[in-house]
């Protein structure tokens, strides 16, 4: 009796794990989407998530589980940012440039429609799960020609996403100071 219940328990875990591989495997060769956020957001749209929260408004930001953020203390009043980016001795145009080019050379990352010329926005799925995470930038000049800017990055389902959006940020940011 009891080497038969443990028998039982073992089929059931095994089962178990080959459907979830065989969801994993389904999910990794379904063909990609057009749309930014793909089969998240067929499944979104059937849970009642939200696809993308749209421009962040840094000014007023309400922070939220699992986000990363990466602010000067004049542009980030309402919430505390985790760092306080450094000032850039280029244009804000040339920064905006490199954060594009440095960002796009990343495996997983796409560029979303701008808020505005110095408000970008991407969109960051996962390897294997294809989960979006969506990180918005806004490059601000400063004086003598010089600029920094905001981060803000935030998984879109999920509510933690175990350090991922705070480590991408800080290598986006090694990335741009090289």
């Amino acid at each position: 009796m009891r080497r038969a219940s443990r028998v039982a328990i073992l089929i059931a875990a095994a089962g178990l794990f080959c459907l979830l591989g065989l969801a994993g495997l389904v999910l990794l060769l379904a063909p990609q989407s057009p749309a930014p956020f793909g089969l998240w957001q067929r499944l979104s749209q059937i849970v009642g998530a939200p696809q993308d929260f749209g421009p962040t408004d840094f000014a007023t930001l309400t922070r939220r589980p699992g986000d990363a953020l990466l602010c000067p203390p004049d542009l980030c009043l309402a919430t505390q940012a985790d760092a306080v980016p450094p000032v850039f001795t280029i244009s804000a145009p040339q920064l905006a440039a490199r954060l594009r080019a440095y960002a796009s050379a990343e495996i997983g990352v796409e560029e979303l429609p701008a808020a505005g010329p110095e408000h970008l926005r991407f969109v960051r799925r996962s390897l294997i799960l294809r989960l979006p995470d969506v990180i918005d930038a806004r490059i601000l000049p400063r004086s003598s020609g010089a600029a920094t800017l905001a981060l803000y990055a935030r998984p879109v389902l999920s509510v933690f996403d175990f350090g991922a959006s705070r480590v991408r940020m800080e290598r986006w940011m090694d990335g741009l100071a090289q």
